[in-house]
């Protein structure tokens, strides 16, 4: 899908039925045709255009020097929808590029995305393309916070259910929620360093605005990787005390059935020894005979009790 948008004299963003100068085409897995038309027009290389669609596309900048237009490419957070049961980020794949040209720019991404849609909400103006892009990564920014607020959120709930109860699911939600930390990580140092790289690059002309826009671009990353790391240490300390909390209960579960194997063996050994044609205490006839086997099997289990109590076991 392709849209044109342009800021109108008074100010406001609107889209246009065609191609124009100073204009904004935003592209939305965008078919063969769609990425040669706007190639052509605007004089962009194809590879430009096809690079963001590529789900294994890193974080970086990229300038050509023949057609004078610059690639910016960065990473957006973006829900998982093969998960159904939980929420989870993955960002790595979700790859969304902006070219920079001399009389245009372009977005390129392979879904729909909010970052455009808030920068959308702005009433940006077209003609300012460098202020316009800068507009994007500070939203591609802002939303990776928002997104770890939320993760976190997650985390409390289970957090609250694990003291309850400890279920598979629990554990594998938890399992989401690192493996999207590990995703927001990756992602967030990849878009960091392009940011460090639009701060020395000569391709794109910065005024004093600009410069400080970036900078607050720069601190919202920044923020979102301490942040991560943060929520990753404070989840590699949770899931580090659960196991052994677990590893715990399953050590006094072995113990306890461990004593109650003792207890019931050794008046079985007794019962059985003298059950195996062996003269029992007192003669076989005498009445008390039972009486005294059972009470070799007491003293037997009363020994073990003592034993293991000293032992500090039982």
């Amino acid at each position: 899908m392709l849209t044109a948008y342009r800021t109108s004299r008074d100010g406001t963003l609107g889209i246009r039925p065609s191609f124009e100068k100073n204009s904004w085409i935003n592209m939305t897995a965008p078919s063969k045709e769609e990425i040669n038309e706007v190639s052509l027009f605007y004089n962009i290389p194809i590879e430009f255009l096809e690079d963001p669609l590529d789900l294994e596309e890193s974080a970086r900048i990229e300038y050509d020097e023949d057609t004078n237009s610059t690639l910016i490419i960065n990473d957006f957070p973006t829900m998982d929808v093969n998960n159904n049961q939980f929420d989870s980020y993955i960002t790595i794949p979700i790859p969304i590029g902006i070219i920079l040209g001399k009389d245009y720019i372009v977005t390129v991404c392979s879904q729909s995305n909010s970052p455009l849609e808030n920068t959308i909400k702005k009433n940006v103006n077209t003609s300012m393309k460098n202020r316009f892009a800068l507009e994007v990564l500070l939203s591609i920014s802002t939303q990776y916070i928002d997104k770890l607020k939320l993760l976190n959120k997650q985390r409390l709930k289970i957090e609250s259910h694990l003291r309850d109860s400890l279920t598979n699911k629990q554990l594998y939600d938890l399992m989401d929620i690192e493996k999207s930390l590990v995703y927001f990580l990756i992602s967030l140092k990849a878009n960091s360093d392009v940011i460090t790289k639009l701060f020395r690059t000569h391709s794109i002309k910065l005024y004093e605005d600009d410069i400080d826009l970036l900078e607050d671009v720069r601190i919202e990353i920044n923020q979102g990787i301490e942040t991560t790391e943060l929520y990753t240490r404070i989840l590699d300390s949770i899931t580090g005390s659960f196991s052994s909390l677990i590893s715990n209960e399953l050590n006094n579960t072995m113990k306890t059935l461990t004593i109650f194997t003792i207890f019931l063996t050794l008046p079985t050994l007794v019962f059985s020894f003298f059950g195996m044609n062996v003269t029992l205490p007192m003669g076989d006839k005498n009445p008390l005979a039972w009486i005294i086997t059972l009470i070799i099997a007491l003293i037997l289990v009363i020994w073990i009790r003592l034993t293991l109590r000293r032992k500090k076991i039982f």
